[in-house]
């Protein structure tokens, strides 16, 4: 009984957090489209050859950087064991400049941190598949234990990768208009006012995607502790 009281109030958790994140999933589907502001960021160079500017912005010259071709990848990353960005076919979309700054932000953050974040995600993740098993086949027996164990891991995870994401998020709005307004006083491809249209909405998709993002890890972490705690009332 006491587990399907936790299940109830994770699921009651996970229902608040998405009263008080005010996640608007209409207007997120909406948010990145726009062909007018398509068309006046395809005037700025390349994907890569923005990146590389941005990385000289940020005194970082060292990162490697890649382009995927393949159109059905639109994600984009920094991998800090490479020390390498990938950037998706992003070409079309407005959005590219401040996508790539963000990975850009996240090549110049703590090492230490990204280091952390990349080998303790993989070890919390592993840990549930192995608590999961080892439940199932009755050599965890200590339920209660194992779901406090859970509880303060996923806590770790989400305030380490939200405080990284969040940090790029509202980084990256202000660094991609600085890219543009520099480039246009050389290259005229168009007006401070339309770099101003393009950084509202920028803002705007910052808005509703900061936490949206916020949102999503915590409902992460919230499904392990679900999917574990099923497991246990099914086995015990």
């Amino acid at each position: 009984m006491e587990y399907i009281v936790f299940i109830i109030g994770i699921m009651v958790i996970m229902l608040i957090g998405f009263y008080i994140f005010d996640i608007q999933i209409k207007e997120m589907k909406k948010a990145g489209k726009n062909a007018k502001l398509d068309e006046i960021t395809s005037r700025f160079p390349e994907n890569k050859e923005i990146c590389e500017a941005i990385l000289e912005r940020l005194d970082n010259r060292k990162v490697k950087i890649k382009e995927n071709e393949d159109k059905e990848n639109k994600t984009s990353l920094y991998l800090v064991i490479s020390d390498t960005i990938f950037i998706a076919n992003i070409k079309e979309s407005y959005t590219r400049i401040q996508t790539i700054a963000h990975e850009c932000l996240h090549s110049v953050q703590s090492k230490r941190l990204l280091l952390f974040n990349f080998v303790y995600s993989n070890v919390y993740f592993l840990y549930f598949l192995i608590s999961m098993i080892l439940t199932i086949l009755g050599v965890f027996k200590e339920i209660k234990l194992q779901l406090v164990i859970l509880c303060i891991l996923s806590f770790l995870y989400y305030v380490v990768r939200s405080y990284l994401e969040t940090d790029a998020m509202i980084k990256a709005q202000y660094l991609a208009k600085d890219y543009m307004l520099e480039y246009i006083q050389k290259n005229p491809v168009c007006t401070k006012e339309e770099v101003e249209r393009i950084t509202e909405e920028y803002d705007r998709i910052n808005k509703l995607g900061i936490p949206a993002t916020n949102y999503i890890l915590m409902v992460n972490c919230m499904i392990k502790l679900l999917l574990y705690s099923m497991i246990s009332i099914l086995k015990f």
